[in-house]
């Protein structure tokens, strides 16, 4: 028996999103105004693409939603040919 392997569809937004975070590290913090900072650089990617991003299971908010990483399934997206999210 082989695993079904499942295909996320995700808009070209969120894919420039992850790209911009997996060059950062793949993990970051939400400062006190509720802006996502990763390697010291605010993300040009409204709040709504995160959700949108976490709902499909490629990032994980964790410490009481104050930070939040790349899940092994957002690591795993091939970005290749994707430009990152810029401000």
């Amino acid at each position: 028996m082989t695993a079904a392997v499942q295909t996320i569809a995700i808009t070209d937004a969120q894919q420039s999103a992850l790209k911009w975070l997996r060059n950062r590290g793949g993990d970051g913090v939400f400062d006190r105004n509720q802006v996502f900072v990763a390697a010291g650089q605010r993300a040009p990617v409204m709040r709504l693409t995160w959700s949108r991003l976490e709902e499909a299971g490629l990032v994980e908010r964790y410490l009481n939603n104050r930070r939040m990483r790349m899940t092994p399934g957002g690591l795993a997206m091939d970005l290749s040919g994707i430009r990152e999210s810029e401000g």
